[in-house]
């Protein structure tokens, strides 16, 4: 990644995870930073949404699966969204916020979803109160890239990975909302991140999208 980078207040955070974790994060490479910044963006998104500070330790990271939060922390607060975003490349994180609108079956179970990606200088998380959510963001902005952020954000709504890739290729994307495996996933696309696509796709329906300005360096604060 290009850019001051909080080494400190990253290094700080990195020490909080487990240890397999913190070896990978600890590496410099750029996969590793965005990584981290993910996870900060992370926790951020969700203290915004849940209303509290959440920490490191109740994330759950398991090799091959979706990231979440531990199930013991969800609540049954009123419905919110936020994607926040980060731009290692200059040192600036945008977070916006959204509102959700319809409640669905998979919001009364009370359980938060986040998810993270990463491409180029941008970084991302989306996390909702309630129900599942996937962001994926790609470089570039022709129509193949814009059709595949929707597949790939499907994908990594639902925790399906890579082995279904296959299958989402063949989804239908001119209806909206996108049916697949017999629910109903609506697409929210984003046009904040310069020379990028980007989509969240949600299992419930989502307001507007604004977005607000947050310094790299305040990213990592606790």
């Amino acid at each position: 990644m290009r850019g001051q980078w909080p080494e400190a207040a990253a290094r700080a955070l990195a020490v909080r995870l487990p240890y397999a974790r913190r070896l990978a994060a600890s590496s410099g490479s750029a996969t590793a930073r965005a990584s981290l910044a993910g996870l900060a963006l992370a926790l951020r998104a969700l203290g915004h949404v849940l209303g509290r500070r959440v920490g490191v330790g109740e994330i759950v990271m398991t090799a091959g699966e979706k990231p979440c939060l531990a199930a013991q922390v969800a609540t049954a607060q009123v419905a919110t969204a936020q994607v926040a975003t980060a731009q290692v490349a200059s040192g600036v994180a945008l977070a916006q916020p959204a509102r959700a609108r319809v409640p669905d079956a998979a919001a009364a179970s009370g359980c938060p979803d986040f998810s993270i990606s990463h491409s180029g200088p941008w970084v991302g998380c989306a996390a909702v109160t309630h129900g599942r959510v996937g962001l994926d963001i790609e470089m570039g902005t022709d129509a193949r890239i814009a059709d595949w952020v929707v597949r790939e954000a499907l994908l990594k709504a639902t925790g399906a990975g890579l082995r279904d890739a296959g299958e989402v290729r063949a989804l239908e994307l001119r209806a909206a909302p996108v049916r697949w495996h017999g629910e109903l996933w609506h697409v929210q696309r984003l046009d904040v991140f310069p020379g990028a696509c980007a989509c969240v796709l949600s299992s419930r329906a989502l307001g507007a999208v604004d977005a607000h300005v947050v310094p790299l360096a305040e990213l990592f604060a606790s």
